[in-house]
């Protein structure tokens, strides 16, 4: 079976923080695929943040799972 593929472009912290939530033996597209699949608990709140508000809590969330920087208020 031949399957294609796409090279992205990401941040290097967003990088390592999706490195760490993978499960031993799981390639980066099985784990994409699973954390798709469990998004249907975000389903319910979508919209509820702006753009700016959810760069925002992004940003802190990486930091409070990389360990960098200061923990928001």
């Amino acid at each position: 079976m031949h399957m294609s593929s796409k090279n992205v472009a990401i941040q290097r912290s967003v990088y390592d923080a999706l490195a760490r939530e993978k499960r031993g033996g799981e390639s980066f597209t099985e784990l994409f695929a699973r954390l798709l699949s469990q998004r249907g608990a975000t389903d319910e709140v979508r919209g509820a943040w702006t753009a700016e508000g959810l760069s925002r809590d992004l940003h802190h969330l990486v930091q409070l799972r990389t360990g960098s920087g200061r923990k928001p208020r």
